[in-house]
């Protein structure tokens, strides 16, 4: 099963009858990172009346959430449950109240909560982890343009390129298009370079709406 998480941070706004909700995402890998993010929004919003969060760590089977204060039962977990929906993991969400002066009772408390939440994750977007390969190709200087003209086809990265005696070239592709570049840089190089993938690594790739 692919890993689901943030894209990227996010904040946005929220007013309900009068009770100012400001929702925080953040995508974090470590329990210690959720408390983290928790602490820097309660430093940031330190006059707000409540700071809810809840927060998943798959690897650490770290899943918490607090009321902070309110009714039990009526911030915590309604933000939780609108992760849990959508399955993520590596995420803390912080949703911070200012109040207004104006009841909200349990039930709109349940829903302004989990609507800040959905809208943060709204703006924070959905990824899944994805397997890159990091590749080294080595050639001569006559293929290097060569080279970069058939890569313009495919995605990847450059992360590095160095001019010596050839010249090395560092690359983050799809781990699944590996193998079509290593036959396409041997192919136009009549097999004169060389394409090692030295390493893999998990990327977050964000998840297109329906």
């Amino acid at each position: 099963m692919s890993t689901k998480l943030p894209y990227q941070a996010s904040e946005i706004e929220f007013v309900e009858r009068k009770s100012r909700f400001i929702g925080n995402v953040f995508t974090v890998y470590s329990e210690a990172e959720a408390r983290e993010m928790i602490a820097m929004v309660r430093e940031l919003h330190d006059e707000a009346s409540h700071v809810v969060y809840a927060y998943d760590i798959a690897s650490e089977n770290a899943t918490r959430f607090s009321d902070d204060g309110e009714p039990k039962g009526t911030a915590g977990m309604p933000v939780y449950e609108i992760f849990r929906r959508e399955e993520l993991t590596c995420y803390c969400c912080t949703v911070t109240r200012y109040f207004g002066g104006i009841l909200l009772g349990a039930g709109g408390l349940i829903r302004a909560y989990a609507n800040t939440a959905k809208l943060a994750l709204e703006a924070a977007g959905i990824a899944v982890l994805m397997p890159y390969a990091a590749v080294r190709i080595v050639c001569a200087y006559p293929h290097y343009d060569i080279i970069r003209a058939f890569l313009r086809d495919f995605e990847h990265t450059v992360e590095q390129t160095e001019f010596l005696q050839d010249v090395t070239l560092d690359i983050l592709i799809p781990e699944g298009i590996f193998e079509d570049i290593r036959h396409g840089v041997l192919n136009i190089t009549s097999g004169r370079a060389t394409v090692t993938q030295t390493e893999t690594r998990m990327r977050p790739q964000r998840l297109q709406k329906e």
